[in-house]
Formats: C-alpha cells, sequence, structure tokens
C-alpha cells in the first residue's frame, strides 16, 4: 500500500520547500499543488463532470504545470484518459492516483503540499484513513509579509504566472486582509494540533536545523534520513530572485523586516503576540500608514474578490472555511 502524507498549513508558511526538501528522498514522491479537494473536485461536482475529467487535470498539474490554466477554466485541449486507465470504482480517484505516481516514482509514499488542505482533514481522512498531516507553521509577520510580496515570485523566478494571478495575489496580498484570514488559520491549526495523525513542524526549526526536523519527519513516514533532503533550492522565494542557491539559508528568516512597515508589523504583533516565533520587536504605529491601509483595504478586497471569481471552485464554500 502507497503511504500518503499531506502537507497542511497557512499559505507562504513554508508547505512548498518542505515538499521539496521530503520529495529528494529516494523513496518519496511529492506532488505539485494539486488542490484537488477545494478546486478540483468541487468542480467536477458542480459541473457533472466524472472520474476521467478529474483524472485528466491532476495529470495535467502534475506532469505538465498547467495549474493556472486549469484553475482558470482556460484548459480546453485534454484528452480524457480510457476507461482502463482509471483507478478502480470502489477506490478514492486520488488514492489511485498517488498509487500510479508512486509505482511510476518506484516510491512508497507520496506527499501532497496544497496548503488549503488545512480545512479538508475529515474530506481526506475519508479517502486515506492512514494517512498523516505535516502542519507547519512559522512567524505570523513573515507569512503577512510573503502574503505582501507574493505578487513578485513571477517577476524574481522569471515565470510564466498568467497577469490575472499577479493581480489575484497583489490585492489579497493587503496586509489587513490576510490578517483576517491568518486569524481563522491559527485557529484551525490549533485545533489540528490536537489530533492524533498531525505532526507538528515550525518553518524556523527547519531552516536553522535541517538534518534533524527531516530525520523526525522522514521517520515518521518509514524512511531513513538521506542527506540530499536538505539540498533544496530557493524557488518561489516572496523576497529575493532565485539565484539558484541550495540549502536552507537561515539568513533569509528575517526578510520581514524589511518587507513591512512599523504599522503592519504592529499590527501583528498585537494580533497574534502568542503565535511569534522569533522576539516581537516592539514597533509602534504610525498614522499616515495606518490611514493608507484603511482606505485601502475596501478596494482590495473588491479587486481580489473580482480576480478571485471562477478559480477556486465553490467560493462561497471556501471563503466559509478560510473566514467563519
Amino acid at each position: 500500500m502507497t503511504g500518503a502524507a499531506f502537507i497542511i498549513g497557512p499559505s507562504r508558511s513554508g508547505t512548498s520547500v518542505l515538499a521539496l526538501a521530503l520529495g529528494r528522498h529516494p523513496q518519496i514522491e511529492a506532488t505539485e499543488e494539486l488542490h484537488y479537494y477545494n478546486l478540483l473536485q468541487p468542480t467536477a461536482l458542480s459541473g457533472g463532470h466524472g472520474k476521467a475529467w478529474l483524472w485528466a487535470r491532476l495529470c495535467a498539474i502534475q506532469d505538465e504545470g498547467r495549474f493556472f490554466e486549469i484553475k482558470d477554466g482556460t484548459l480546453t485541449d485534454l484528452p480524457e484518459p480510457a476507461f482502463e486507465d482509471l483507478p478502480k470504482p470502489d477506490k478514492p480517484l486520488l488514492r489511485g492516483f498517488f498509487e500510479r505516481l508512486a509505482q511510476r516514482a518506484g516510491a512508497t509514499t507520496v506527499i501532497e503540499q496544497t496548503p488549503m488542505n488545512l480545512y479538508y482533514r475529515d474530506e481526506i481522512r475519508r479517502d486515506f484513513p492512514e494517512a498523516l498531516f505535516l502542519l507547519i507553521r512559522r512567524d505570523p509577520r513573515a507569512i503577512i509579509a510573503s502574503q505582501k510580496m507574493r505578487w513578485k515570485v513571477g517577476e524574481y523566478g522569471q515565470r510564466d504566472i498568467p497577469a490575472r494571478d499577479v493581480a489575484r495575489v497583489r490585492h489579497s496580498g493587503h496586509p489587513i486582509l490576510q490578517l483576517l484570514l491568518l486569524r481563522k488559520t491559527l485557529h484551525a491549526m490549533q485545533s489540528a494540533m490536537d489530533e492524533d495523525d498531525v505532526v507538528p513542524i515550525t518553518y524556523e526549526d527547519l531552516v536553522t536545523d535541517p538534518d534533524r526536523i527531516l530525520a523526525n519527519l522522514a521517520g515518521r513516514l518509514g524512511h531513513e534520513y538521506d542527506p540530499a533532503m536538505r539540498e533544496v533550492s530557493d524557488a518561489g522565494s516572496s523576497h529575493a530572485s532565485e539565484g539558484g542557491h541550495i540549502g536552507f539559508d537561515p539568513g533569509r528568516l528575517e526578510s520581514w523586516r524589511r518587507s513591512l512597515t512599523a504599522t503592519e508589523i504592529w499590527l501583528t504583533e498585537r494580533l497574534f503576540g502568542k503565535a511569534l516565533v522569533m522576539p516581537a520587536t516592539g514597533s509602534r504605529p504610525r498614522l499616515g500608514e495606518a490611514l493608507w491601509l484603511m482606505l485601502s483595504f475596501p478596494w482590495a478586497v473588491a479587486r481580489a474578490l473580482y480576480y478571485s471569481a471562477g478559480g477556486y471552485g465553490n467560493l462561497i464554500d471556501a471563503a466559509r472555511r478560510r473566514f467563519l
């Protein structure tokens, strides 16, 4: 049986780099962010699509990197797989997809890395009763800063990210909106911490002591530690160009100090002081910065909703899970 684990936590908390590290183990296959439970499955249900439709899109995301086309509904040239290529009718589709990936890679464990699976743990447990959840936490100031600067990922990485998605993350990265989102996320994380199948990880510990953290995780997944796991790239940074750096870089842990204003730091420390990983700065709010945050917030929300429409399966359900 193929083992399965799901990396969950706040977006921009280090889920991707953890997946990259684990995926360097010869017995572990890491997927892309498949967005199966929050996007693909709801879209299939609302559109009356079957397993072949879902399978084709899972393959397109994993093998061809076509997530943006699928999310935006612009993918029109996907042939549906033959019936005999699909898993048996009594097997959950994603489980069958994981088994296909493991067989192809010669692996025994598959890791999925969609952060929003934090809100879909019950659905995942129905499909994968034996799965582990790797719950990653990070200093809230680093998360808010990374969300604020997230729209620069395409620029820093010179990636082909659609203009609509760049606009979406630029507006949705407004610090007040992200603080509101983080409130529910931290509450969900606190609930998850008490669950037996959840393994907590702190991003800052991963960066400063990768051998220990990755060895512990490998052990939980039933594998010996492989030093190659720590040789990850700097892909996906919100703060610096991807210069091909290999290995975890503790020097970036406080990049949020350059990206956040004094008022944004103060707000984050005020609201989430108990969740800080690094010491509080004692920053104080500034009137001009506070006024700009309040005045720009309604416009940012309106534009974020506009650019998100049609791209998240059931948008109402996604909003309910993340805000209420």
